[in-house]
């Protein structure tokens, strides 16, 4: 008797033992809601209009990331005016067909000379603004800005984003450093000043381009 008591607790250990090993595996298997994770440059899902600016910018901000142009070219109705853009001798083909069509640029333009138009405009710099501003501040503020200098150096950059009515305004560009300068009072010149703006629209839930800017 003793011996089959001995016996039935051996097995109710084993059995106990196999169930809580499988349920610490199924445990460990159990991946994180990744969906969930709202990035620091991201905004969730929002019914006010400033949330839905903040959602297109973010989009935005993914397509020049990736270098998406189908993404990018989205934000665009085609053809373009050839007054609402400031890039100029893209390429010989680009050039030719804005001969021919007045002036007007297609999306099948824009498409093919787009890694020429992006570098021409230093689209870069849209990358770099997207990375030092967070458009979620923008829920609360109509303008955020920030100003990236380097020690030892004589240009410091400037990145803002000002949505205005139903407009928004994001811009990029350069300036002189004036405690390089003062450093430096020999060099007479120690930056390439430049400022480049692009210009949307917010309509129908939607960030479409108005104008692009080139100053400097």
């Amino acid at each position: 008797m003793m011996q089959r008591n001995l016996l039935l607790s051996l097995l109710l250990i084993v059995l106990l033992s196999c169930h809580t090993d499988r349920r610490e595996k199924q445990k460990a298997e159990i991946k994180p809601d990744t969906a969930a994770v709202v990035k620091s440059n991201q905004s969730p899902e929002s019914n006010s209009e400033r949330g839905k600016i903040i959602m297109e910018l973010n989009k935005f901000s993914d397509a020049i990331a990736k270098e998406d142009k189908t993404v990018f070219l989205s934000f665009f109705d085609f053809p373009l005016a050839d007054s609402t853009v400031n890039f100029f001798e893209v390429d010989s083909i680009f050039d030719a067909e804005r001969g021919v069509n007045n002036g007007a640029i297609t999306k099948k333009m824009f498409a093919n000379s787009f890694k020429t138009i992006y570098e021409k405009t230093d689209m870069i710099e849209l990358n770099y603004l997207f990375n030092h501003l967070n458009t979620n501040d923008l829920e609360k503020k109509d303008r955020i800005s920030f100003e990236h200098k380097v020690k030892d150096e004589g240009c410091y950059h400037l990145y803002s984003i000002q949505i205005k009515n139903n407009e928004i305004n994001i811009s990029y560009g350069t300036n002189s450093n004036d405690d390089y300068r003062k450093a430096h009072p020999d060099e007479e010149e120690i930056c390439d000043e430049y400022a480049q703006m692009w210009t949307f629209k917010f309509e129908d839930h939607k960030m479409k381009f108005l104008k692009h800017r080139i100053a400097g």
